[in-house]
């Protein structure tokens, strides 16, 4: 009874706040395509900090900081992510209702949508069930994520990778809004610059510590050799255990056509200029494909998670989380 009124209050607000919903869905949308263009910055970049906007309203992942970036960040707006999400919002506050898709955790039923959700608090997970037990921390392509500035423990070493005009801008915008964190080294890299580490080594990193990669939903927008050469790099500046988080698109999902959705998404970011290139064939086996990927890179699976074996129509997985280790 009580998800039965949870989902009628939300329904009815839906309906009566329709076009207020629509509007703000309507001006978030243009504002990030426009200023993205305008200031020649990454357009997908944006994307993570949108559902971890919508997983703080909703009180699953608090974090006060997302907010205070956003509204003053010139690429996204607060006001329209806010009038989308009001239906919602309005009936969480008043019966507690929360869409499912921001708390599915069963792997196999995760979809083209609530994984956006899942890959978040599981990259945080992995995050705070590791930091203890490392020195140091690289975020590689960080874009516009604030999980180093939540980062309690003093003693990690924290350095941020990504290109010029995303890292400026995302400076920028961190002290706009009194949130620069000053123990965090930022370090403009592009990756398809093949000895990217030696940029990482001049700027404090030690390779003596053991240290943890994160490399979220990057490697989809790089070619293959460049993922290759990413895993060859960290492995060669890292002691052996030290750990690399890293996801992973299938190939059917990012360049086939069961995803209405994703293929819309991939023309957008084409005017972007961005591309969607590498993926792993998951009609095969998972571990073998991962296995062939790291072994040359003396990486090894630690932990794997794969999503939506029986969300998809070819009821294949379509995305996966990998944690491996250096050896």
């Amino acid at each position: 009874m009580i998800k039965l009124s949870q989902y009628l209050t939300y329904g009815i607000l839906q309906l009566l706040l329709l076009p207020v919903s629509v509007f703000g869905a309507f001006y978030a949308f243009q504002k990030e395509k426009y200023i993205s263009k305008k200031l020649n910055i990454s357009y997908t970049a944006g994307q993570v900090i949108q559902g971890q906007w919508i997983l703080h309203f909703f009180g699953i992942r608090e974090d006060k900081k997302i907010i205070k970036f956003i509204k003053n960040f010139p690429a996204e707006s607060h006001i329209g992510f806010y009038m989308m999400m009001l239906p919602a919002i309005i009936a969480n506050k008043i019966t507690g209702f929360t869409p499912t898709a921001l708390v599915k955790k069963n792997l196999k039923k995760i979809s083209s949508y609530s994984f956006l959700f899942f890959r978040t608090m599981k990259f945080d997970s992995i995050i705070s069930q590791n930091i203890n037990f490392v020195d140091q921390l690289v975020i590689i392509g960080a874009g516009f994520d604030l999980r180093a500035n939540s980062i309690k423990n003093s003693n990690i070493k924290i350095f941020e990778l990504d290109k010029k005009n995303t890292q400026d801008l995302k400076i920028k915008t961190l002290k706009k809004a009194e949130i620069y964190d000053n123990n965090i080294t930022y370090i403009n890299c592009d990756l398809n610059n093949k000895n990217w580490s030696d940029d990482l080594i001049n700027n404090g990193f030690d390779k003596s510590e053991k240290t943890l990669f994160l490399f979220e939903s990057v490697s989809c927008y790089l070619e293959k050799e460049i993922v290759e050469n990413t895993f060859e790099q960290i492995s060669s500046i890292s002691v052996k255990g030290s750990l690399l988080a890293q996801d992973f698109y299938s190939t059917k999902f990012l360049h086939g056509s069961e995803f209405r959705r994703v293929k819309k998404g991939k023309e957008l970011i084409k005017k972007f200029g961005e591309n969607w290139k590498f993926t792993l064939d998951m009609s095969k086996d998972i571990k073998e494909e991962l296995k062939l990927l790291f072994n040359t890179n003396n990486l090894v699976e630690k932990e794997l998670f794969i999503c939506g074996k029986n969300s998809t129509k070819s009821k294949e997985p379509f995305y996966a989380i990998s944690l491996a280790k250096t050896i």
